[in-house]
């Protein structure tokens, strides 16, 4: 078991992810069913596909985290789904919840198993958790998928700039991009398809998404910047 440094600790919170307790407000979630009802009181959304759209523009952070750790520091989390609960002050009107993991355990990953470590944060936490969601609520598979992709993208291009870490980088966004890394859990690349034939920082400049995550249904919002639907 590796113990991660306060440095990385820090880092980890930049995506809203903390490994310590703060012994309040803390939220877990035994079923799916309980999240939806869960996103849909936190959001006032009039449907559960639109609070479930909701709640992965929070969540999609934890994945990013998961998906930084092993591309920056060849770490991956030893916790299943169930090992987070979420902390989040009622009080917060932009409901901006921490993810807190109950199990602090993370292992080295060599070069020659980040290929894998990447699946496995895509099933579990990505594929395990969509495809029950999408069954339940009806919201597309492909808007989920963006909307952590949305962060993904930010994320590795940032971590492009650091020249240290450029080759490894690149080399996972390229597995990342491949069918391969997605065998049992979608039939292509669903992040290859939102890239296209753009590069990460070009992606980034400027960014625009290809499906709509329904933000602009919660009362009182408007369409993000990114939308791409024009009837909005």
């Amino acid at each position: 078991m590796v113990k991660l440094t306060p440095a990385i600790e820090t880092e980890l919170q930049g995506f809203r992810v903390s490994v310590v307790d703060e012994g309040k407000f803390s939220k877990p979630f035994s079923d799916f069913d309980e999240l939806i009802l869960y996103a849909q009181a936190r959001t006032g959304a009039e449907t559960s596909k639109i609070a479930i759209s909701m709640w992965f523009r929070r969540y999609a952070f934890f994945i990013t985290a998961q998906l930084y750790m092993v591309s920056k520091h060849r770490l991956a989390w030893e916790g299943k789904l169930w090992d987070i609960d979420v902390l989040d002050d009622p009080d917060d009107i932009h409901w901006q919840p921490v993810f807190l993991l109950k199990n602090n355990r993370w292992r080295n990953v060599t070069e020659k198993e980040s290929s894998a470590a990447l699946h496995s944060i895509l099933s579990r936490f990505g594929g395990d958790v969509i495809g029950p969601l999408c069954k339940t609520t009806k919201i597309s598979k492909l808007v989920l998928w963006e909307t952590i992709w949305s962060y993904v993208v930010w994320m590795y291009s940032e971590l492009l700039k650091q020249t240290d870490k450029k080759t490894r980088v690149e080399t996972d966004i390229k597995c990342l991009l491949e069918d391969e890394v997605w065998l049992n859990i979608e039939r292509r690349s669903p992040f290859k398809r939102f890239i296209g034939a753009k590069t990460v920082p070009e992606s980034m400049n400027p960014y625009k998404r290809m499906t709509c995550c329904l933000y602009y249904r919660i009362e009182g919002q408007e369409k993000c910047t990114y939308c791409p639907n024009k009837n909005c």
